[in-house]
Formats: structure tokens, C-alpha cells, sequence
């Protein structure tokens, strides 16, 4: 459920003027306006976006909680790197050595010899030839993902590296690391075209939103901030009154969630710098959100080994995967949104298909 707007208690102080500046970098988009929407039994429910009308809203969450979700594929032996190919045929999942399935057949492509370092993070650039990967060896690879040739390993961190994405243009990606720093790259250059530090603990999540302008980083200090990844500039910094693990955008650019390890799910609209709401019903702490495509289902993972797919426009509860024997440490979402993969902390990788 979504409990009632308290923009007071998490956002920080600087978030109203840092507001103005996030918006104007997408001065024709509407800013959404929260209303709490009564229902007929007298409850009152916090819409996600006021523009969508209650019977579309009753009709989506009916049709969502109608769908099933069946586990197709279990990979072992891998840790929580994993990524879907943009046109969401492929797979790639990592320890040591990262390996490319098929996810028709669920046969092993391709395997990427590594000598070292357990893997983090995967991320495939937007036309899916090159796919890059980084984690404890504190190195970051560029791998063309036909041939299995490394094409590229970067200059990098002084820290094992926690997360990592690639932006929209093909060429920028970032990186955060256990240093507290935040880094930003052209693939076709061998330093960070800028760094920064001001975290002030561990970078856990990375995300950038739809339009590729906005990049959102999460750490254990418990906030989250915001950068343009234009001007390189750091734009907004909100607080989560708890570590935070793991960050998602939502495809219409509205949102922002994060999972925190005090176990809720937290939202809020990065355009006009409003808090949106929590999300509560895992008894644990969450590692890992992820939105779909039409921005209609949350995904979050938690330590108490479960899946829970929710409403992003209500916040109610779709239905509960289960399967894991460890935390669920990573989520992603297919490009067209019909199938999810989850990551356990024992290695085991499930991909779930919308029935």
C-alpha cells in the first residue's frame, strides 16, 4: 500500500530549489500532480499520476493481478550481475566468467573467459554489440558480445566496483564503487571523463532516466542524488532515512524508486522533487527494484527470499514470486517487459515469463 505524503520527513531541505533545476532540463514535460482519490469503502489511495483517471487505474490493477508469472529458466552458479539484451533475446549472467544464453532454447551462446574478480555488474550498450562488466577486481571490461574479444579494459577504481550503467547515447556510461565515488565514461576513452565524491559511503545503485539525461545514484549514507549527466553537475540530493540498494526509473520519466534495508520501497517524482510515497509489505531489507516497460508493475527483491510484483499507480500488492533459497540481490526487467530475471545471493538466476 501507499502510505500518505510526508515530503517533510525525507526530502532534504535543498530539494525544493533543486527541484527547479531538474525540470528545466525537460521544460515540456508535465510536471505530475498527486490527488488522493476516494474510494467507495471511504479509503483513501494515492495515485501515482493524478491524469489517470480511477477506472483506468481499478482496470489496470484487475488485469495485472488476473496475470501469472512462471519460472522458464534456472541458471546456477552465477552472482547478481545479470543483463538482458536490448531487443531481450539474450542474457548475460556473471561470476568469474560471463556467460550469453539463449533465452528461447536456454543454451549458452557464448562464454567469456575473466581471470579475475567476482562480477558485479552487466550492462549491454542500446544496440547490444558490446556488453561491459566490472566488479571486485576493481576493473571495468568492454566486450563485444559476437566474437567474446575484449575490446577494452578502462583505468578505474581504487574499490571494488558496486554498479554500473550504460547511458541512452551508446558512448557515456557510469560507475559507482565501495570508495563512494561516482564516475563517469566515454567508451571510447581510457580515463572517467569526470569523478566525483560525494557519497559518503559505499555507491550501491546506479540508474539514468529514459530521456538519458538524469542519472540517480543510491549509497549507504542513506540518500540518493541526482546528476546531469550534461553538464556533469550534481542537481538534487534526497535523503531515504535509510541505506539505500537499489534504484529504478520509470520508462515515462515521472518516477524514481528506491529499495532500502529498512524494507520499504520509497517513490518520488524527480521532476518536481515531491515524495510520492512507500510501498510496505516485505519483512526484510529490499536489494533490488525494477519497473517495466509501461510503467505499470514494480518488481522488488528482499532478504526474505521473495519476489513481490506491485501497481505502480496504486501501490497494491499483484502477487508474490517465490522459488529463491537466498536473498533476491538483483531484478531486471526484459525490454518488453513479459519476462523478469531475478539473482539470488547463491548464485541461482530464475527468469519469469508473464502467462
Amino acid at each position: 500500500m501507499f502510505l500518505p505524503s510526508r515530503i517533510s520527513n525525507f526530502v532534504s531541505e535543498s530539494t525544493a530549489s533543486a527541484a527547479n533545476r531538474v525540470s528545466s532540463i525537460e521544460a515540456s514535460a508535465k510536471s505530475a500532480v498527486l490527488s488522493p482519490v476516494q474510494e467507495s469503502s471511504g479509503k483513501t489511495v494515492t495515485l501515482g499520476l493524478a491524469e489517470v483517471a480511477v477506472e483506468v487505474v481499478k482496470k489496470t490493477a484487475s488485469l495485472l493481478r488476473a496475470t501469472s508469472w512462471k519460472c522458464i529458466h534456472n541458471f546456477l552458479r552465477n552472482s547478481q550481475a545479470v543483463a538482458f539484451s536490448p531487443d531481450g533475446t539474450m542474457l548475460a549472467t556473471g561470476s568469474i566468467e560471463i556467460k550469453l544464453w539463449d533465452l528461447q532454447t536456454g543454451e549458452v551462446i557464448h562464454t567469456i573467459k575473466r581471470n579475475s574478480g567476482i562480477l558485479k555488474s552487466l550492462a549491454f550498450s542500446p544496440d547490444g554489440k558490446t556488453l561491459i562488466s566490472t566488479g571486485l577486481s576493481q576493473r571495468i571490461e568492454l566486450w563485444n558480445t559476437i566474437s567474446g574479444e575484449q575490446i577494452r579494459e578502462y583505468v578505474t577504481h581504487a574499490y571494488g566496483v558496486n554498479a554500473l550503467v550504460f547511458g541512452a547515447d551508446g558512448k557515456t556510461f557510469v560507475s559507482g564503487d565501495r570508495g563512494k565515488t561516482v564516475q563517469i565514461w566515454n567508451a571510447d576513452e581510457e580515463h572517467a571523463t569526470a569523478t566525483f565524491v560525494k557519497h559518503d559511503d559505499w555507491v550501491n545503485a546506479l540508474a539514468i532516466s529514459g530521456n538519458g539525461a538524469i542519472l540517480a545514484s543510491g549509497s549507504y549514507d542513506e540518500t540518493i542524488k541526482l546528476w546531469n549527466l550534461n553538464t556533469k553537475t550534481e542537481i538534487a540530493t534526497f535523503n531515504a532515512q535509510s541505506p539505500v540498494f537499489s534504484i529504478a526509473f520509470s520508462p515515462d520519466t515521472r518516477l524514481f524508486v528506491c529499495g532500502c534495508a529498512d524494507g520499504k520501497i520509497k517513490l518520488w517524482n524527480w521532476q518536481t522533487g515531491e515524495f510520492v510515497g512507500v510501498i510496505v509489505g516485505h519483512s526484510d531489507e529490499v536489494y533490488s527494484v525494477a519497473i517495466n516497460s509501461d510503467s505499470t508493475v514494480l518488481a522488488s527483491g528482499c532478504a526474505d527470499k521473495t519476489i513481490k510484483l506491485w501497481n505502480l499507480q496504486t501501490g497494491e500488492e499483484i502477487t508474490t514470486l517465490t522459488g529463491h533459497e537466498s536473498s533476491v540481490k538483483k531484478l531486471v526487467f526484459s525490454p518488453d517487459g513479459q519476462m523478469l530475471v531475478s539473482a539470488g545471493a547463491n548464485g541461482a538466476v530464475k527468469v519469469w515469463q508473464r502467462g
